[in-house]
């Protein structure tokens, strides 16, 4: 059912996780590369970024605790 609205907030939440965890620079590109982004556009890519950076900076915080 996801699959059929433009919402992409949660791919981009465990991107920007992962990334945020393991240290790495923010990076969007994986926004543009999903089927929801060519078939929605920018409402796609939108909630993309909305997700990747709320997971980027839990990612962060998580890795900082384990420190």
């Amino acid at each position: 059912m996801d699959k059929f609205n433009s919402n992409d907030y949660r791919r981009g939440y465990d991107n920007g996780y992962n990334d945020g965890k393991n240290g790495r620079d923010k990076s969007y590109v994986k926004g543009g590369l999903s089927v929801k982004y060519f078939v929605f556009g920018s409402e796609a890519y939108k909630t993309y970024c909305e997700g990747y950076n709320e997971g980027y900076r839990k990612g962060c915080l998580d890795r900082n605790r384990n420190r």
